[in-house]
Formats: structure tokens, sequence, C-alpha cells
């Protein structure tokens, strides 16, 4: 079985070999020759003890009054600032809201003036609007007017030749006397020949005619 100091030589890195010699590692648990082992308490003289009470209750006693001072110090200086910083901050408050207010002030002038303006374009456009409107319909009806005129006189101009009871024997004898024939013919050269009993002349005839 191997021992315990052979253990720690070999697996243990080299700076704690050397300080093996000094302490022991703090990993490893108590010895067995020392786990019951208890160790004398020191004995401390009356006069000793007494003095060494005095100069803590002394220590103590003077920690607390620079802790108090200084805690003192500091809420004095803590409620100067916050006075301070009150003012400062309801003065600095006070003129903030002034300026806002000017500028609010400001900003609702340029608005209405803005708006009124809009307002004056918006009332000009309308009106212009109306008036070319009005513009366009009196244009409409005069052109339709001068239409109506100018049927109504092509009317007039027609009616001298419409069929009346006054001149209607000198009509039918005037188209008895001459009579008009719609009917033509075509041939296929495109040539339009008129009429119902119109002759009919061909080139090669004509050809013939000549040529005896």
């Amino acid at each position: 079985m191997l021992s315990q100091r052979y253990l720690l030589k070999r697996g243990l890195p080299t700076y704690i070999q050397h300080a093996e010699a000094h302490r022991k590692p703090r990993w490893l648990p108590v010895a067995k020759s020392k786990i019951y082992r208890i160790p004398k308490r020191p004995e401390i003289s009356v006069d000793e003890r007494l003095e060494l009470r005095r100069i803590n209750n002394a220590y103590n006693t003077q920690m607390r009054a620079i802790r108090r001072f200084y805690v003192e110090d500091w809420v004095r200086e803590k409620s100067s600032l916050e006075s301070a910083t009150s003012e400062m901050s309801q003065r600095l408050e006070a003129d903030e809201w002034l300026k806002c207010e000017e500028l609010n002030d400001k900003w609702n002038k340029q608005i209405a003036s803005d708006r009124e303006e809009r307002r004056k374009k918006e009332l000009e456009a309308m009106e212009e609007f109306a008036l070319l409107r009005m513009e366009a319909k009196d244009k409409a009806l005069k052109e339709r007017i001068d239409r109506a005129s100018e049927k109504i006189k092509k009317e007039k101009e027609l009616s001298t030749t419409f069929v009346t009871r006054e001149n209607l024997e000198e009509t039918i004898e005037n188209v008895l006397a001459n009579p008009i024939d719609y009917n033509f013919a075509i041939d296929l050269k495109g040539n339009i020949f008129e009429g119902r009993d119109t002759e009919i002349e061909y080139e090669d005839k004509k050809k013939a005619e000549a040529a005896n």
C-alpha cells in the first residue's frame, strides 16, 4: 500500500511540493492524530481584559461619531442641494413654460394665416371653376341656338319647294312634263348608263361601224 507522502510527491504539481514543508494543502482533511485535539484557550488577565474592552468601546464610540458626522453633513448638503435644485428647477420650468407658450402662439398665428390663405385660394379656385362652367354652358347654349337657327333657315329655304294645296296642280303638271328616270346600269368596266331606255353602245360595235 502506497503512503500518503508518496502520492503527494508523485501526483501533485511541483509548486505544491515546495510548500509541503511549511503548510498542508487545504483540500486535505484533518490528520487523524489531530481530529479530537482541542486547542487550549489562551488565558487573559483581568486587567488586560478590561483594557481591551475600554479600547474597543472607545474605538466604537469614535467610529459612531465619525459616521454620524458624515451622515449629518451629507444630509445637510443633500437638503441644500435639493432646495437649490428645486428652486432652480421651478425657475427653469417657469421659463420653459413661457417659451412654450410664446412658441405655441407663434405656431397658432402661422397656422391661422396659412389657413386663411388656403381658404382664399380655394374660394378663388371655386369662383374660377364656376365662371368656366357658366361660360361653357353659355357657349354650348349659343351653339345649340345657332344650330337651331341654321336648321330653321334651311327649312325656310326648303319650304319654297314644298307641295301645298295652292301649287298642287302645277306641281303635278311639271312632274308629268319632266319625268325623271332613276334607273341606271353599270357594265364590267364600270361605265354608268343612266335611264331605263338608254341605248348601250359598245366599243367593238363603234370600231366596226368606223371601219365600214
